[in-house]
């Protein structure tokens, strides 16, 4: 079992982005016409989950995120979708259906590259999940094929208590400035 979790922690540290990281920030509009801009979350732990409308996978994530975003909110906790669809009128219609407790908004590809910190002629495999921690600093993020991912959602779930602990104690690592 301890091979495995060291291959893991290989293959995470191979595939991941520039992590820690100042998280990006620009307005990006919501669903609901509203701006939302994630440095407004300063002070909480935020997952940020990067979808398409008609991914089963990416569907169910948001399911389970919404439990999540219900448990953890009086802890800090915040979830923002994004759908990253082709066509930007896909996102309306899915938050409408599914009225999750959370932003939902639609990002272009171009913002996608900068809020991951990924090279431009990247695709990432979605669904892609980003952790910024209570001071706005990306400390991890994975692309749906990465091995964390398919450990199922308890790894995700240990990672966001994790970082909300660490909120809690006013720790975790300094990013130089």
């Amino acid at each position: 079992m301890w091979r495995l979790a060291i291959f893991v922690s290989f293959c995470c540290a191979a595939f991941a982005q520039h992590v820690p990281r100042p998280c990006a920030d620009f307005p990006i509009k919501a669903t609901d016409g509203k701006s939302i801009r994630i440095s407004k979350y300063h002070g909480k732990v935020v997952m940020i989950v990067m979808m398409k409308t008609d991914c089963p996978p990416c569907h169910q994530m948001l399911e389970t995120v919404s439990q999540w975003q219900n448990e953890w909110q009086s802890r800090g906790f915040q979830v923002l979708a994004f759908a990253v669809d082709d066509d930007p009128a896909n996102a309306l219609p899915y938050a409408e259906r599914y009225r999750f407790p959370f932003p939902v908004a639609h990002l272009r590809s171009d913002a996608v590259i900068k809020l991951a910190d990924l090279n431009k002629t990247a695709r990432p495999v979605v669904p892609y999940i980003m952790f910024v921690d209570w001071k706005g600093d990306v400390r991890f993020q994975y692309a749906g094929n990465d091995p964390v991912l398919s450990q199922g959602v308890q790894a995700i779930r240990g990672i966001a208590d994790g970082l909300l602990r660490q909120a809690a104690d006013k720790s975790g690592p300094q990013l130089k400035q």
